[in-house]
């Protein structure tokens, strides 16, 4: 019997060491761990940084263009010009812009020469952009200021303030932001009231839409409607 219980000790002993044993890929334990367990891996989890577009709430853009108006009782009548923008922006909340813009340039002709005329515009407007965290944004505006259209030869400041027409704009844009810089590409529609020289008088015009004379000419209001694009770069700061 005492043989038997000794034999009964030994198996005990020797199936408690199998039963600690470490199999491939087990670790002794540390503070992180009970023996037997495997170790664990650390788990990386990948940010995209989201900008800040609070952080530089100011820009300065210049754009390049053109712009084509034409009377609204002769639409056909088109008149084209190069335009030339600078604008000044500031961020009043990280969806609504607030601009100031001034822009001119030089009448195009039909066969690429320059014309006679020039036109001069100066707008304050409000943008609204979408999707503001993304390198691609686009927005809508409306905008409100005035307008002229005169010979490049006119130097009366007299004459250039009654030509000096209201100026009413909307439109659509789309931009690329990096950090600082920007492309962007704007459409606009644009609207101007009569001169302020004329402001109530209707203008009497033949079928060609020039001004006339005469016992009972057709008369219409003298305002201009149109559009304009322009392709342009932005600094924020």
């Amino acid at each position: 019997m005492a043989a038997m219980g000794k034999l009964l000790v030994a198996t005990l002993v020797l199936a408690g060491s199998t039963a600690y044993a470490q199999t491939p890929g087990d670790y002794d334990g540390d503070a992180s761990g009970a023996p037997g367990m495997v170790q664990p891996q650390p788990v990386v989890i990948a940010t995209v940084p989201v900008r800040n577009v609070m952080a530089d709430r100011w820009a300065v853009g210049f754009s390049l263009g053109g712009v084509s108006v034409s009377p609204d009782y002769a639409p056909d009548q088109k008149t084209q010009f190069s335009l030339g923008e600078l604008a000044l922006r500031f961020r009043a909340t990280p969806h609504l812009e607030l601009e100031v813009a001034v822009g001119g340039g030089i009448e195009k002709l039909s066969d690429g020469s320059q014309g006679d005329n020039q036109v001069t515009m100066a707008a304050f407007a409000l943008r609204y952009r979408f999707a503001i965290e993304s390198d691609w944004n686009w927005w809508i505006l409306g905008g409100l200021g005035e307008g002229s259209i005169d010979s490049v030869n006119v130097k009366d400041s007299m004459q250039l303030d009654a030509d000096t027409r209201p100026l009413a704009e909307l439109g659509v844009g789309l931009e690329h932001r990096w950090d600082h810089f920007a492309l962007q590409a704007e459409l606009k529609a644009v609207g101007m009231g009569q001169r302020k020289g004329d402001a109530n008088q209707p203008v009497a015009v033949d079928a060609s839409g020039a001004p006339v004379g005469g016992a009972s000419p057709t008369t219409q209001q003298d305002t201009l409607s149109g559009g304009a694009l322009t392709i342009g770069a932005s600094y924020y700061f």
